[in-house]
């Protein structure tokens, strides 16, 4: 080999080392370049998969208000026919309360005749626990002007008041109560029979009288009739059976 193929063989050799380093330089380059291209398409690959994660998870929010609209949309519907059936019962109940206010009207006067009348029923009647019954009609009297008790409560209470009356002429009874007898104060037994006879005797049976409806006055019985009285309050009293026995009666006054 001469010096000059020599020259040329290391030329060669020379250019091939180069070019074999400059090969495997690209080489290294281009791996990592690819490296770096993977590791990007894989952070946006997860990425994506982010997205497509939140996508649907709005997408399934967006179907759960949509439910939940229909929903609404269906409660709105009933609360609105709920609140158009409250209206129309509402003004049914301002109907009704406007005629309770009228019939209040015209039940409030007719209460107070019916107290009037009680009052006067009393008066007139035979004069048996007087003053039980004209303490009842005052307290009627104060429970009209009462704010506080309804209209339906001082009308039962006058009912009430009627219905007593009314079992009076039913019963039979015996009670304590003071005459002025020649200007003393005594004590009698009282013998009620109805309203058709109220007669009164003292307690050791000495003193026997009648409330005559005629005259409206206390009259004196004679003795004959002590031993039917004294009968007549055990019978009240319930200390003896039921049975006859003559007493005096004085027919009302003729109409």
């Amino acid at each position: 080999m001469t010096l000059k193929d020599f020259g040329v063989s290391a030329l060669t050799a020379a250019m091939l080392t180069i070019s074999a380093a400059s090969v495997a330089a690209d080489s290294g380059t281009v791996i990592a370049t690819q490296a770096k291209t993977d590791q990007s398409a894989e952070a946006s690959q997860v990425q994506v998969d982010k997205y497509a994660d939140s996508t649907e998870s709005m997408l399934a929010e967006y179907k759960g208000l949509l439910r939940q609209i229909d929903s609404l949309k269906v409660y709105n519907e009933q609360i609105g026919r709920m609140v158009n059936s409250q209206k129309d019962e509402l003004d049914s109940l301002n109907r009704q309360i406007a005629q309770i206010d009228q019939t209040a009207m015209e039940i409030v006067p007719l209460m107070l005749k019916m107290v009037d009348s009680l009052d006067e029923f009393v008066a007139l009647d035979v004069p048996f626990q007087h003053d039980e019954r004209t303490k009842r009609i005052t307290e009627l009297r104060q429970l009209m002007d009462r704010a506080d008790v309804t209209t339906s409560e001082k009308f039962r209470k006058v009912m009430e008041a009627y219905q007593i009356e009314e079992g009076f002429s039913r019963s039979i009874e015996s009670y304590k109560a003071s005459l002025d007898r020649n200007g003393e104060t005594v004590t009698y037994d009282f013998l009620r029979i109805g309203r058709t006879a109220l007669l009164y005797q003292s307690p050791d049976g000495g003193d026997t009288g009648m409330w005559n409806q005629q005259t409206r006055q206390w009259e004196t019985l004679p003795q004959s009739y002590r031993i039917a009285v004294q009968q007549g309050l055990r019978i009240a009293k319930k200390q003896a059976p039921p049975a006859l026995i003559k007493l005096p009666v004085f027919a009302g006054e003729e109409g």
